[in-house]
């Protein structure tokens, strides 16, 4: 059944839009876990058997989706969630994101939709500038940091084996080149998975030596440059998933710049993987130590991030970004007939460079965040996370038997909750994250450092306060204590 009365319409868009304002005020106040797992709500949504024969009205579809999905919802975008690197949303990237969604949109085909295509590139280009890169670099916006990753080293791919004399798009890769990536220890594991999607197979990948913060050592990689003769391609990382540790991004930057002196042009591509990380760089006026963190970055070719992180932008929000957009267009290049509009190309179609065709407008979204923030709001955004994660840090590092282990040199926090004399390190670790997570208070996950268990804190949303940051910290305080007097 489909309602074609606009009243109706209008009843529901007014029902939808009030009830997510009275949920975004409760954010702050709501328990930040998920009342109910995903069997309990698997459970409920069973009891339907199979889809009725007889549909209802929209908004009664809508108000029964909100009665069975809520007790499963987790208050991500809220200020005292710190379970992995996910960012909330800025009011201004909310509403356009709900525009995009009225304006239904299909970014991929460019001209046929002008504002969406023009909205992105303008987008793309503020982060660039942002981000202090060359102002030649251009982009595209994908679903989220793994498919920038993909998509940055699919050019990367292209343009090594071009240069070596075999067109991949063309002839694949039974039969090509050795193409290898060079990576450190504690990269992204979303890294492993574009080389596998890509065909290069894990075996492509020599993981280098880091050092106690999980940086790659410059002088590792330069050892392994200097015997190398295969095409390769360098992952540096922009902000370690534990400890927010930055690579040594200016040094590996000029040994591959000599690599490519002795081995030619085509022999090397540098990417950084900066999800998070990379947007210190816009920090620059504010807490010009944090920016420095990303030195070097701009001699990358290529760069990896998502706007949702950081930017509290909605999904999607992934950031590709090349040097040469050449590479990524052979890369991910697409057409047909009947894509044509019928209109002049005037500007990058966000189709030719990004792996989907039929693609969400996504650059509505980011251009109002940034809009909304500025320049020196997105610095004042960048520092207050780095902020928020040193007074986090400081208060933990006072409890007797909470250990800070890393570095804070950014938003990240890596926290070991000690274990009591004959207790299971791994066991403990997920007993207090499980405890911690079902008090309410705050969320954080368990992840594993240096061989050991620890709980994983990370600070990436723009409406978390000092008081957020000292009710997380006493709640940790408290469930340990807790589980120290019972154990």
């Amino acid at each position: 059944m489909v309602d074609s009365d606009s009243s109706n319409e209008t009843t529901l868009l007014s029902w939808v839009a009030e009830y997510a304002q009275r949920y975004r005020a409760s954010l702050g106040e709501r328990v930040v876990a998920a009342p109910v797992d995903s069997q309990t709500i698997a459970q409920r949504l069973s009891e339907l058997d199979q889809l009725p024969q007889q549909g209802m009205s929209a908004l009664e579809s809508i108000q029964e989706l909100v009665t069975l999905a809520e007790p499963g919802i987790a208050a991500m975008s809220g200020p005292r969630f710190a379970g992995w690197v996910v960012g909330g949303t800025l009011p201004a990237a909310l509403a356009a994101d709900w525009l995009t969604s009225t304006w239904d949109q299909n970014a991929g085909v460019g001209e046929g939709a002008p504002a969406a295509t023009a909205f992105e590139n303008a987008a793309v280009a503020w982060v660039v500038a942002l981000l202090g890169l060359p102002p030649t670099v251009k982009g595209t916006l994908v679903t989220g940091a793994m498919s920038a990753n993909f998509s940055c080293l699919a050019a990367a791919r292209s343009h090594l084996l071009e240069a070596a004399g075999w067109d991949v798009q063309q002839r694949g890769l039974f039969g090509a080149p050795n193409v290898r990536v060079f990576v450190g220890h504690e990269r992204h594991e979303t890294i492993d998975k574009a080389v596998r999607l890509l065909g290069l197979g894990k075996q492509a990948l020599t993981c280098l030596e880091v050092d106690g913060q999980g940086r790659l050592r410059a002088s590792v990689l330069e050892r392994e440059l200097e015997g190398c003769t295969d095409p390769v391609v360098v992952c540096a990382q922009a902000g370690n998933v534990n400890s927010g540790a930055f690579d040594p991004l200016a040094e590996i930057a000029e040994f591959v710049r000599r690599h490519r002196e002795r081995c030619g042009p085509g022999s090397i591509w540098l990417h950084i993987d900066g999800a998070f990380g990379i947007w210190v760089r816009a920090a620059a006026s504010k807490a010009p130590a944090l920016s420095a963190l990303a030195a070097g970055a701009e001699h990358a070719d290529s760069w990896a991030t998502d706007a949702h992180k950081v930017l509290n932008v909605p999904y999607d929000a992934g950031i590709a970004l090349c040097r040469e957009p050449r590479s990524l267009r052979r890369a991910m290049d697409i057409g047909g007939a009947y894509l044509d509009s019928g209109q002049q190309r005037t500007t990058f179609q966000p189709a030719l460079l990004s792996p989907e065709l039929s693609r969400r407008a996504r650059g509505f979204a980011l251009w109002a965040a940034l809009r909304q923030l500025g320049a020196s709001g997105v610095g004042e955004l960048v520092a207050r996370y780095a902020e928020n994660a040193r007074s986090f840090a400081r208060i933990i590092s006072r409890c007797s038997g909470l250990r800070v282990l890393n570095e804070v040199c950014f938003n990240q926090v890596v926290v070991l909750a000690e274990a009591p004399n004959g207790s299971d390190r791994a066991a403990w670790t997920t007993r207090v994250v499980r405890a911690l997570q079902a008090e309410g208070t705050c969320y954080a996950t368990p992840s594993y450092w240096h061989g050991g268990p620890v709980i994983r804190f990370s600070f990436c949303n723009a409406t978390t306060t000092d008081g957020d940051v000292q009710a997380m910290a006493d709640a940790l305080v408290r469930v340990y204590g807790v589980a120290l007097a019972e154990a």
